[in-house]
C-alpha cells in the first residue's frame, strides 16, 4: 500500500479540547517540539488509517481495533492490574488501545514523538476525553512532563505498546526509572572516593577528551576504570580490512554491540558510583539498560559535539540520569524534548600537563610557524585559509613555509593552499598538537562550520577544545567570535577575537609585528586555564551537579 498524506480532520478540534481540559503543557509540546522519526499513513483493509513511523507499522493493517483488544486481554492475563485512574499507556502510534481503555476508565498516555501524537489526533476524535477534568479522561504525558520531573505519574500501572517499545526504547527506560522513585543522586559522603568509570568512543574527536578526563579522575584520587578500546580497535581494523565492502556496515555494528556488552560486564565487576560516557561511546539503549540493571551507578553523558548533527543522541540520551553539554542556550531545549531534567552546560577544557609552554629549542622545526592553523579541512576553513594564502600571506613578504596548516581532510585543496599543508595533510596526534600550539607565534582557531555561508558559523553555540589547548600552551590565538567565549576568555587580554573574516589579515599582521603583545596574551590565557579551565575543574563540577541540589 502506498503511504498517504496525513489526515488532519480532527487535529485542531482535538487541540482545542486539550486547551479546554487544561492540558497546556501537552499543547505547548505539540506545537513547539520537533518531530522525531518520519510519520506516514496507509489505509488499512477496512479503510481506517494506520500509521507508519520510521517505515514501521504501528498497528495491524487488517483490523487495528481487534488487534488492540487482543493485546489488552493478553496484558490482563499476564497480570497487569488495571484499576480506574491508575493506567499509563506507553505509545500512541495507534488510537485503539487508548480508545478501548477509555470506554471503561480514564487513561494517561506517554508518547515521546510529537509527530506521532499529531498524526493520531488528526484522524481520530478524542475531543470528549481530552477536555474531561483531570484524571477522568485522556491525559497526554510528554517528555516535557518527565523533564519537569514532578512525579505525578508515579504509582501508575504501565502498559507498553510493542511498536513504541521498538522505536523509543530510550524513552521507555527513562519512564520506567522515574516510575520507581526520585532520580538518584551521588552521595556526598563518598566525597573524594567515588568510583568512576569513564567510557570513551571507539575512536574520534572525543577520545582525547575522555583520556584527559580519566587522568583528571586519577589526579583527584578517585578509583578509576577507563575502558581503553585500543586492542578492540586493532581487531576491528584487521577484520574490516579482510571484510567485503558489503559486510563493513554489519561488522561495525557487531563491534559496537560487543563493545557495549564489554562495558556492561566491566561495570558489573567494577561497581562504579558514576559512569561517565563521552560522545559516541559504544553504549546503545540495550547496553545502558544492562549497566543500569547490574549497577547502582549514576549514568552521565558528556556530549562534547554539536548536538544538531548527531541523531544517535536523541535515542540514548533519555536513558542517562544526567546530560552535560557544550552548547548553552541550544542543547537545553533539545534535552527537554528528550525528557531530561538534568542538562547542564559544561564547556570543554585543557590538560595542562600535555598542553604547556615549551622553549623554542624543545619544538622541532617542522612544528614551528609564524602563522599556524591546526584542524580538519571543513569547507569554511578551506575558503578562509585559501584566501589568506592567496591574497594576504604573499604581501607580508614572509617565507611561504612560515605559514603552516596542520591536520587532515585537506585533499583537493587549491594550489595556493596546498604548499602550506604539513606532511601532505596527514592526521596529527595529540602530542603533535601540543608541539604545534607551543611552536606557533600566531595560532589561528577557526571553528568548523556546517553553515553554507563562506565565513564564520552564525548559529553554532560551543567553544572547541582547541581554544583551551592553545591557551594552555601559553600561545596567542586569533579565534572567531563565539557567543559563549566572553564567559571563558577575555578578548584583547587573553585571546584575540575576529568579529568577521575580514578582520583576520589585520589581526595576523598586528601580532606578527608585535610578538611581545602576542606573548603577553598567551601568558594570560594560560593563567586563566590553570585557574578555571582544566579537566580537573570540569570533573569537580560534574560530581557537584550529580550530588544533592544544594551541593552544586
Amino acid at each position: 500500500m502506498t503511504p498517504q498524506t496525513l489526515r488532519s480532520d480532527f487535529l485542531e478540534k482535538n487541540l482545542a479540547a486539550l486547551d479546554r481540559g487544561g492540558q497546556h503543557l501537552a499543547l505547548d509540546w505539540l506545537r513547539g517540539a520537533a518531530p522525531g522519526q518520519a510519520v506516514t499513513e496507509v489505509a488499512g483493509a477496512d479503510g481506517r488509517p494506520v500509521l507508519l513511523v520510521g517505515g514501521q507499522s504501528q498497528a495491524s493493517r487488517h483490523d487495528p481495533e481487534k488487534e488492540a483488544s487482543l493485546w489488552l486481554e493478553k496484558a490482563r492475563a499476564q497480570g497487569a492490574e488495571i484499576r480506574s485512574g491508575s493506567l499509563l499507556l506507553f505509545g500512541f502510534g495507534s488510537p485503539w488501545p487508548a480508545e478501548l481503555i477509555l470506554r471503561k476508565k480514564p487513561v494517561s498516555v506517554f508518547e515521546p514523538d510529537p509527530g506521532v501524537v499529531r498524526a493520531v489526533l488528526g484522524f481520530h476524535d478524542f475531543q470528549t476525553a481530552l477536555a474531561a477534568p483531570a484524571g477522568t479522561g485522556l491525559t497526554l504525558l510528554t517528555p516535557w512532563h518527565l523533564a519537569r520531573d514532578q512525579g505525578g505519574w508515579r504509582g501508575l500501572t504501565l502498559l507498553v505498546h510493542p511498536p513504541a517499545q521498538r522505536r523509543a526504547a530510550g524513552h521507555l527506560a527513562n519512564l520506567r526509572r522515574l516510575l520507581t522513585g526520585p532520580r538518584r543522586r551521588l552521595n556526598p559522603a563518598s566525597g573524594a572516593e567515588s568510583r568512576i568509570m569513564v567510557v570513551p568512543p571507539l575512536s574520534g574527536g572525543s577520545w582525547p577528551v575522555a583520556a584527559s578526563l580519566a587522568r583528571a579522575v586519577e589526579t583527584a584520587g578517585h578509583p578509576l576504570l577507563f575502558l581503553d578500546w585500543e586492542a578492540r580497535l586493532k581487531d576491528m581494523e584487521r577484520a574490516a580490512h579482510q571484510a567485503r565492502p558489503a559486510d563493513a556496515q554489519r561488522l561495525t555494528a557487531r563491534i559496537f554491540a560487543e563493545a557495549g556488552l564489554a562495558a556492561a560486564q566491566a561495570g558489573q565487576k567494577f561497581q562504579p558510583d558514576v559512569i561517565l560516557a563521552l560522545a559516541q561511546a559504544p553504549l546503545d539503549t540495550a547496553a545502558l539498560t544492562r549497566l543500569r540493571e547490574h549497577s547502582d551507578a549514576l549514568l552521565a553523558f558528556w556530549l562534547v559535539e554539536d548536538a544538531r548533527f548527531f541523531r544517535y543522541v536523541a535515542e540514548v540520551a533519555p536513558v542517562y540520569d544526567a546530560l552535560f553539554h557544550i552548547q548553552a542556550g541550544l542543547a537545553e531545549p533539545m534535552a527537554r524534548d528528550w525528557g531530561l531534567s538534568e542538562a547542564h552546560y559544561l564547556p570543554l577544557a585543557a590538560d595542562p600537563d600535555l598542553f604547556r609552554p615549551l622553549a623554542t629549542e624543545s619544538v622541532a622545526e617542522a612544528y614551528q610557524a609564524e602563522l599556524s592553523f591546526m584542524g580538519a579541512g571543513y569547507p569554511n576553513r578551506r575558503r578562509l585559509l585559501t584566501a589568506l594564502a592567496r591574497d594576504f600571506w604573499p604581501r607580508t613578504g614572509r617565507p611561504a613555509e612560515a605559514f603552516k596548516v596542520f591536520g587532515s581532510g585537506w585533499g583537493g585543496a587549491d594550489p595556493e593552499l596546498r604548499g602550506h599543508l604539513f606532511d601532505q595533510g596527514r592526521r596529527v596526534s595529540q602530542l603533535e598538537c601540543a608541539l604545534i600550539y607551543a611552536g606557533g607565534l600566531v595560532n589561528l582557531n577557526i571553528h568548523a562550520s556546517g553553515h553554507p555561508s563562506p565565513g564564520f558559523d552564525p548559529e553554532s553555540r560551543f567553544v572547541n577544545p582547541r581554544t583551551f589547548e592553545i591557551a594552555a600552551a601559553g600561545s596567542l590565538q586569533i579565534v572567531d567570535r563565539r557567543p559563549l567565549l566572553p564567559d571563558l576568555f577575555t578578548a584583547g587580554r587573553e585571546v584575540a577575537v575576529a568579529e568577521a573574516p575580514t578582520d583576520l589579515p589585520g589581526l595576523i599582521d598586528h601580532y606578527l609585528r608585535h610578538p611581545e603583545e602576542a606573548a603577553a596574551l598567551g601568558r594570560a590565557a594560560r593563567q586563566r586555564v590553570l585557574a578555571e579551565h582544566t579537566y580537573g575543574h570540569r570533573l569537580a563540577r560534574m560530581l557537584a551537579l550529580l550530588g544533592p541540589p544544594d551541593a552544586s
